[in-house]
C-alpha cells in the first residue's frame, strides 16, 4: 500500500508546486490602473481676492487623469490612457502626461516629459529615495499596503503605500525603491494623489514595455533640471511649483 501511495503523493506535490509557480509568475506580471487626482480649488483658496473666488465657483474641484502601469519582474512602463481635457485645466498641464519606463535589471530610467513648449527624452539611472517605513496599513485595489514616507527636494513630503504581495520595486511615475509595488502616492504640498483602482495579472508581451518613438530633446536628469530652473527663474512661487511637478 505504501509503495502505491508514493507515485500519487509525488504527482500531487508536483501539481501543487506547478500551480504555485504559475500563480507566482502571474502575480509578477500584469497591468495596474491608476487614478491621479489634483485638487484645483486648493490652488486658489489661499488667494483672498474676488477673481480666485469666481474661479473656484466655476471650476471642477478635481482634475482627474487615468494612467496605466505595465509590469513584470524586469521592467515597468507607466503612461497616460485618459487625460482630463477640461479647458479650464490647460494651464496646469506641466508634465501631466509623462511616460516613464523603469528597467529594474539595469537600474535605468527613461522618461518622456512635456514642459510647456519643450519636449524632453530623459535617460538616467533610477532616482534614489530615502524611504522611512511606518506602521500604518491600508487596503488599495484589494491589496494590503504598508505606509512609507520620504522628503524630496528638501521640502516635498511624499507618502507612499506599497504591497509586498507584488514584489516588484516600482510604482507610478519614477517612484521606486520600496520592497514591493507602490499602489498609492500622496503629495500634500502639491494637492495631488495617485491611487491604484485595479490590478490585473496577466502575461505581457515585450511590446507592452516599449517607449514611444519621439524627436524630443535628449537629456539626463541633471541637465533637465538645470534647463527648466533657468527658464523659470523669474516665475516666482509658481515657477517653483512647476519644477516640483516636473520632477515626478
Amino acid at each position: 500500500m505504501k509503495t502505491q501511495l508514493k507515485p500519487i503523493l509525488f504527482l500531487f506535490a508536483f501539481v501543487c508546486n506547478s500551480l504555485l509557480g504559475l500563480s507566482q509568475n502571474l502575480g509578477l506580471s500584469g497591468v495596474i490602473s491608476f487614478e491621479r487626482k489634483e485638487n484645483m480649488h486648493k490652488l486658489f483658496e489661499d488667494n483672498d481676492n474676488s477673481w480666485s473666488e469666481e474661479r473656484i465657483k466655476h471650476m471642477p474641484k478635481y482634475k482627474t487623469d487615468q494612467f496605466q502601469l505595465s509590469f513584470n519582474t524586469h521592467q515597468t512602463l507607466y503612461k497616460v490612457v485618459l487625460e482630463d481635457e477640461n479647458p479650464m485645466f490647460q494651464w496646469v498641464r506641466v508634465a501631466a502626461a509623462n511616460t516613464v519606463k523603469i528597467d529594474l535589471d539595469n537600474k535605468h530610467l527613461s522618461a518622456e516629459k512635456t514642459i510647456y513648449e519643450g519636449n524632453y527624452r530623459i535617460d538616467d539611472s533610477i532616482p534614489t529615495y530615502q524611504w522611512k517605513m511606518m506602521g500604518e496599513f491600508r487596503t488599495i485595489a484589494g491589496y494590503t499596503c504598508r505606509k512609507a514616507s520620504t522628503i524630496l527636494m528638501d521640502s516635498i513630503y511624499v507618502i507612499a503605500f506599497y504591497t509586498d504581495e507584488i514584489p516588484v520595486s516600482s510604482g507610478p511615475e519614477s517612484f521606486t525603491g520600496l520592497p514591493g509595488m507602490i499602489l498609492g502616492i500622496v503629495l500634500p504640498r502639491l494637492n495631488m494623489t495617485y491611487f491604484a483602482t485595479k490590478v490585473e495579472t496577466q502575461t505581457l508581451p515585450e511590446t507592452a514595455f516599449e517607449m514611444p518613438k519621439s524627436k524630443s530633446k535628449k537629456t539626463n536628469l541633471s541637465s533637465f533640471n538645470t534647463e527648466i530652473k533657468k527658464a523659470l527663474k523669474d516665475w516666482g512661487e509658481y515657477g517653483t511649483r512647476v519644477i516640483w511637478k516636473a520632477n515626478f
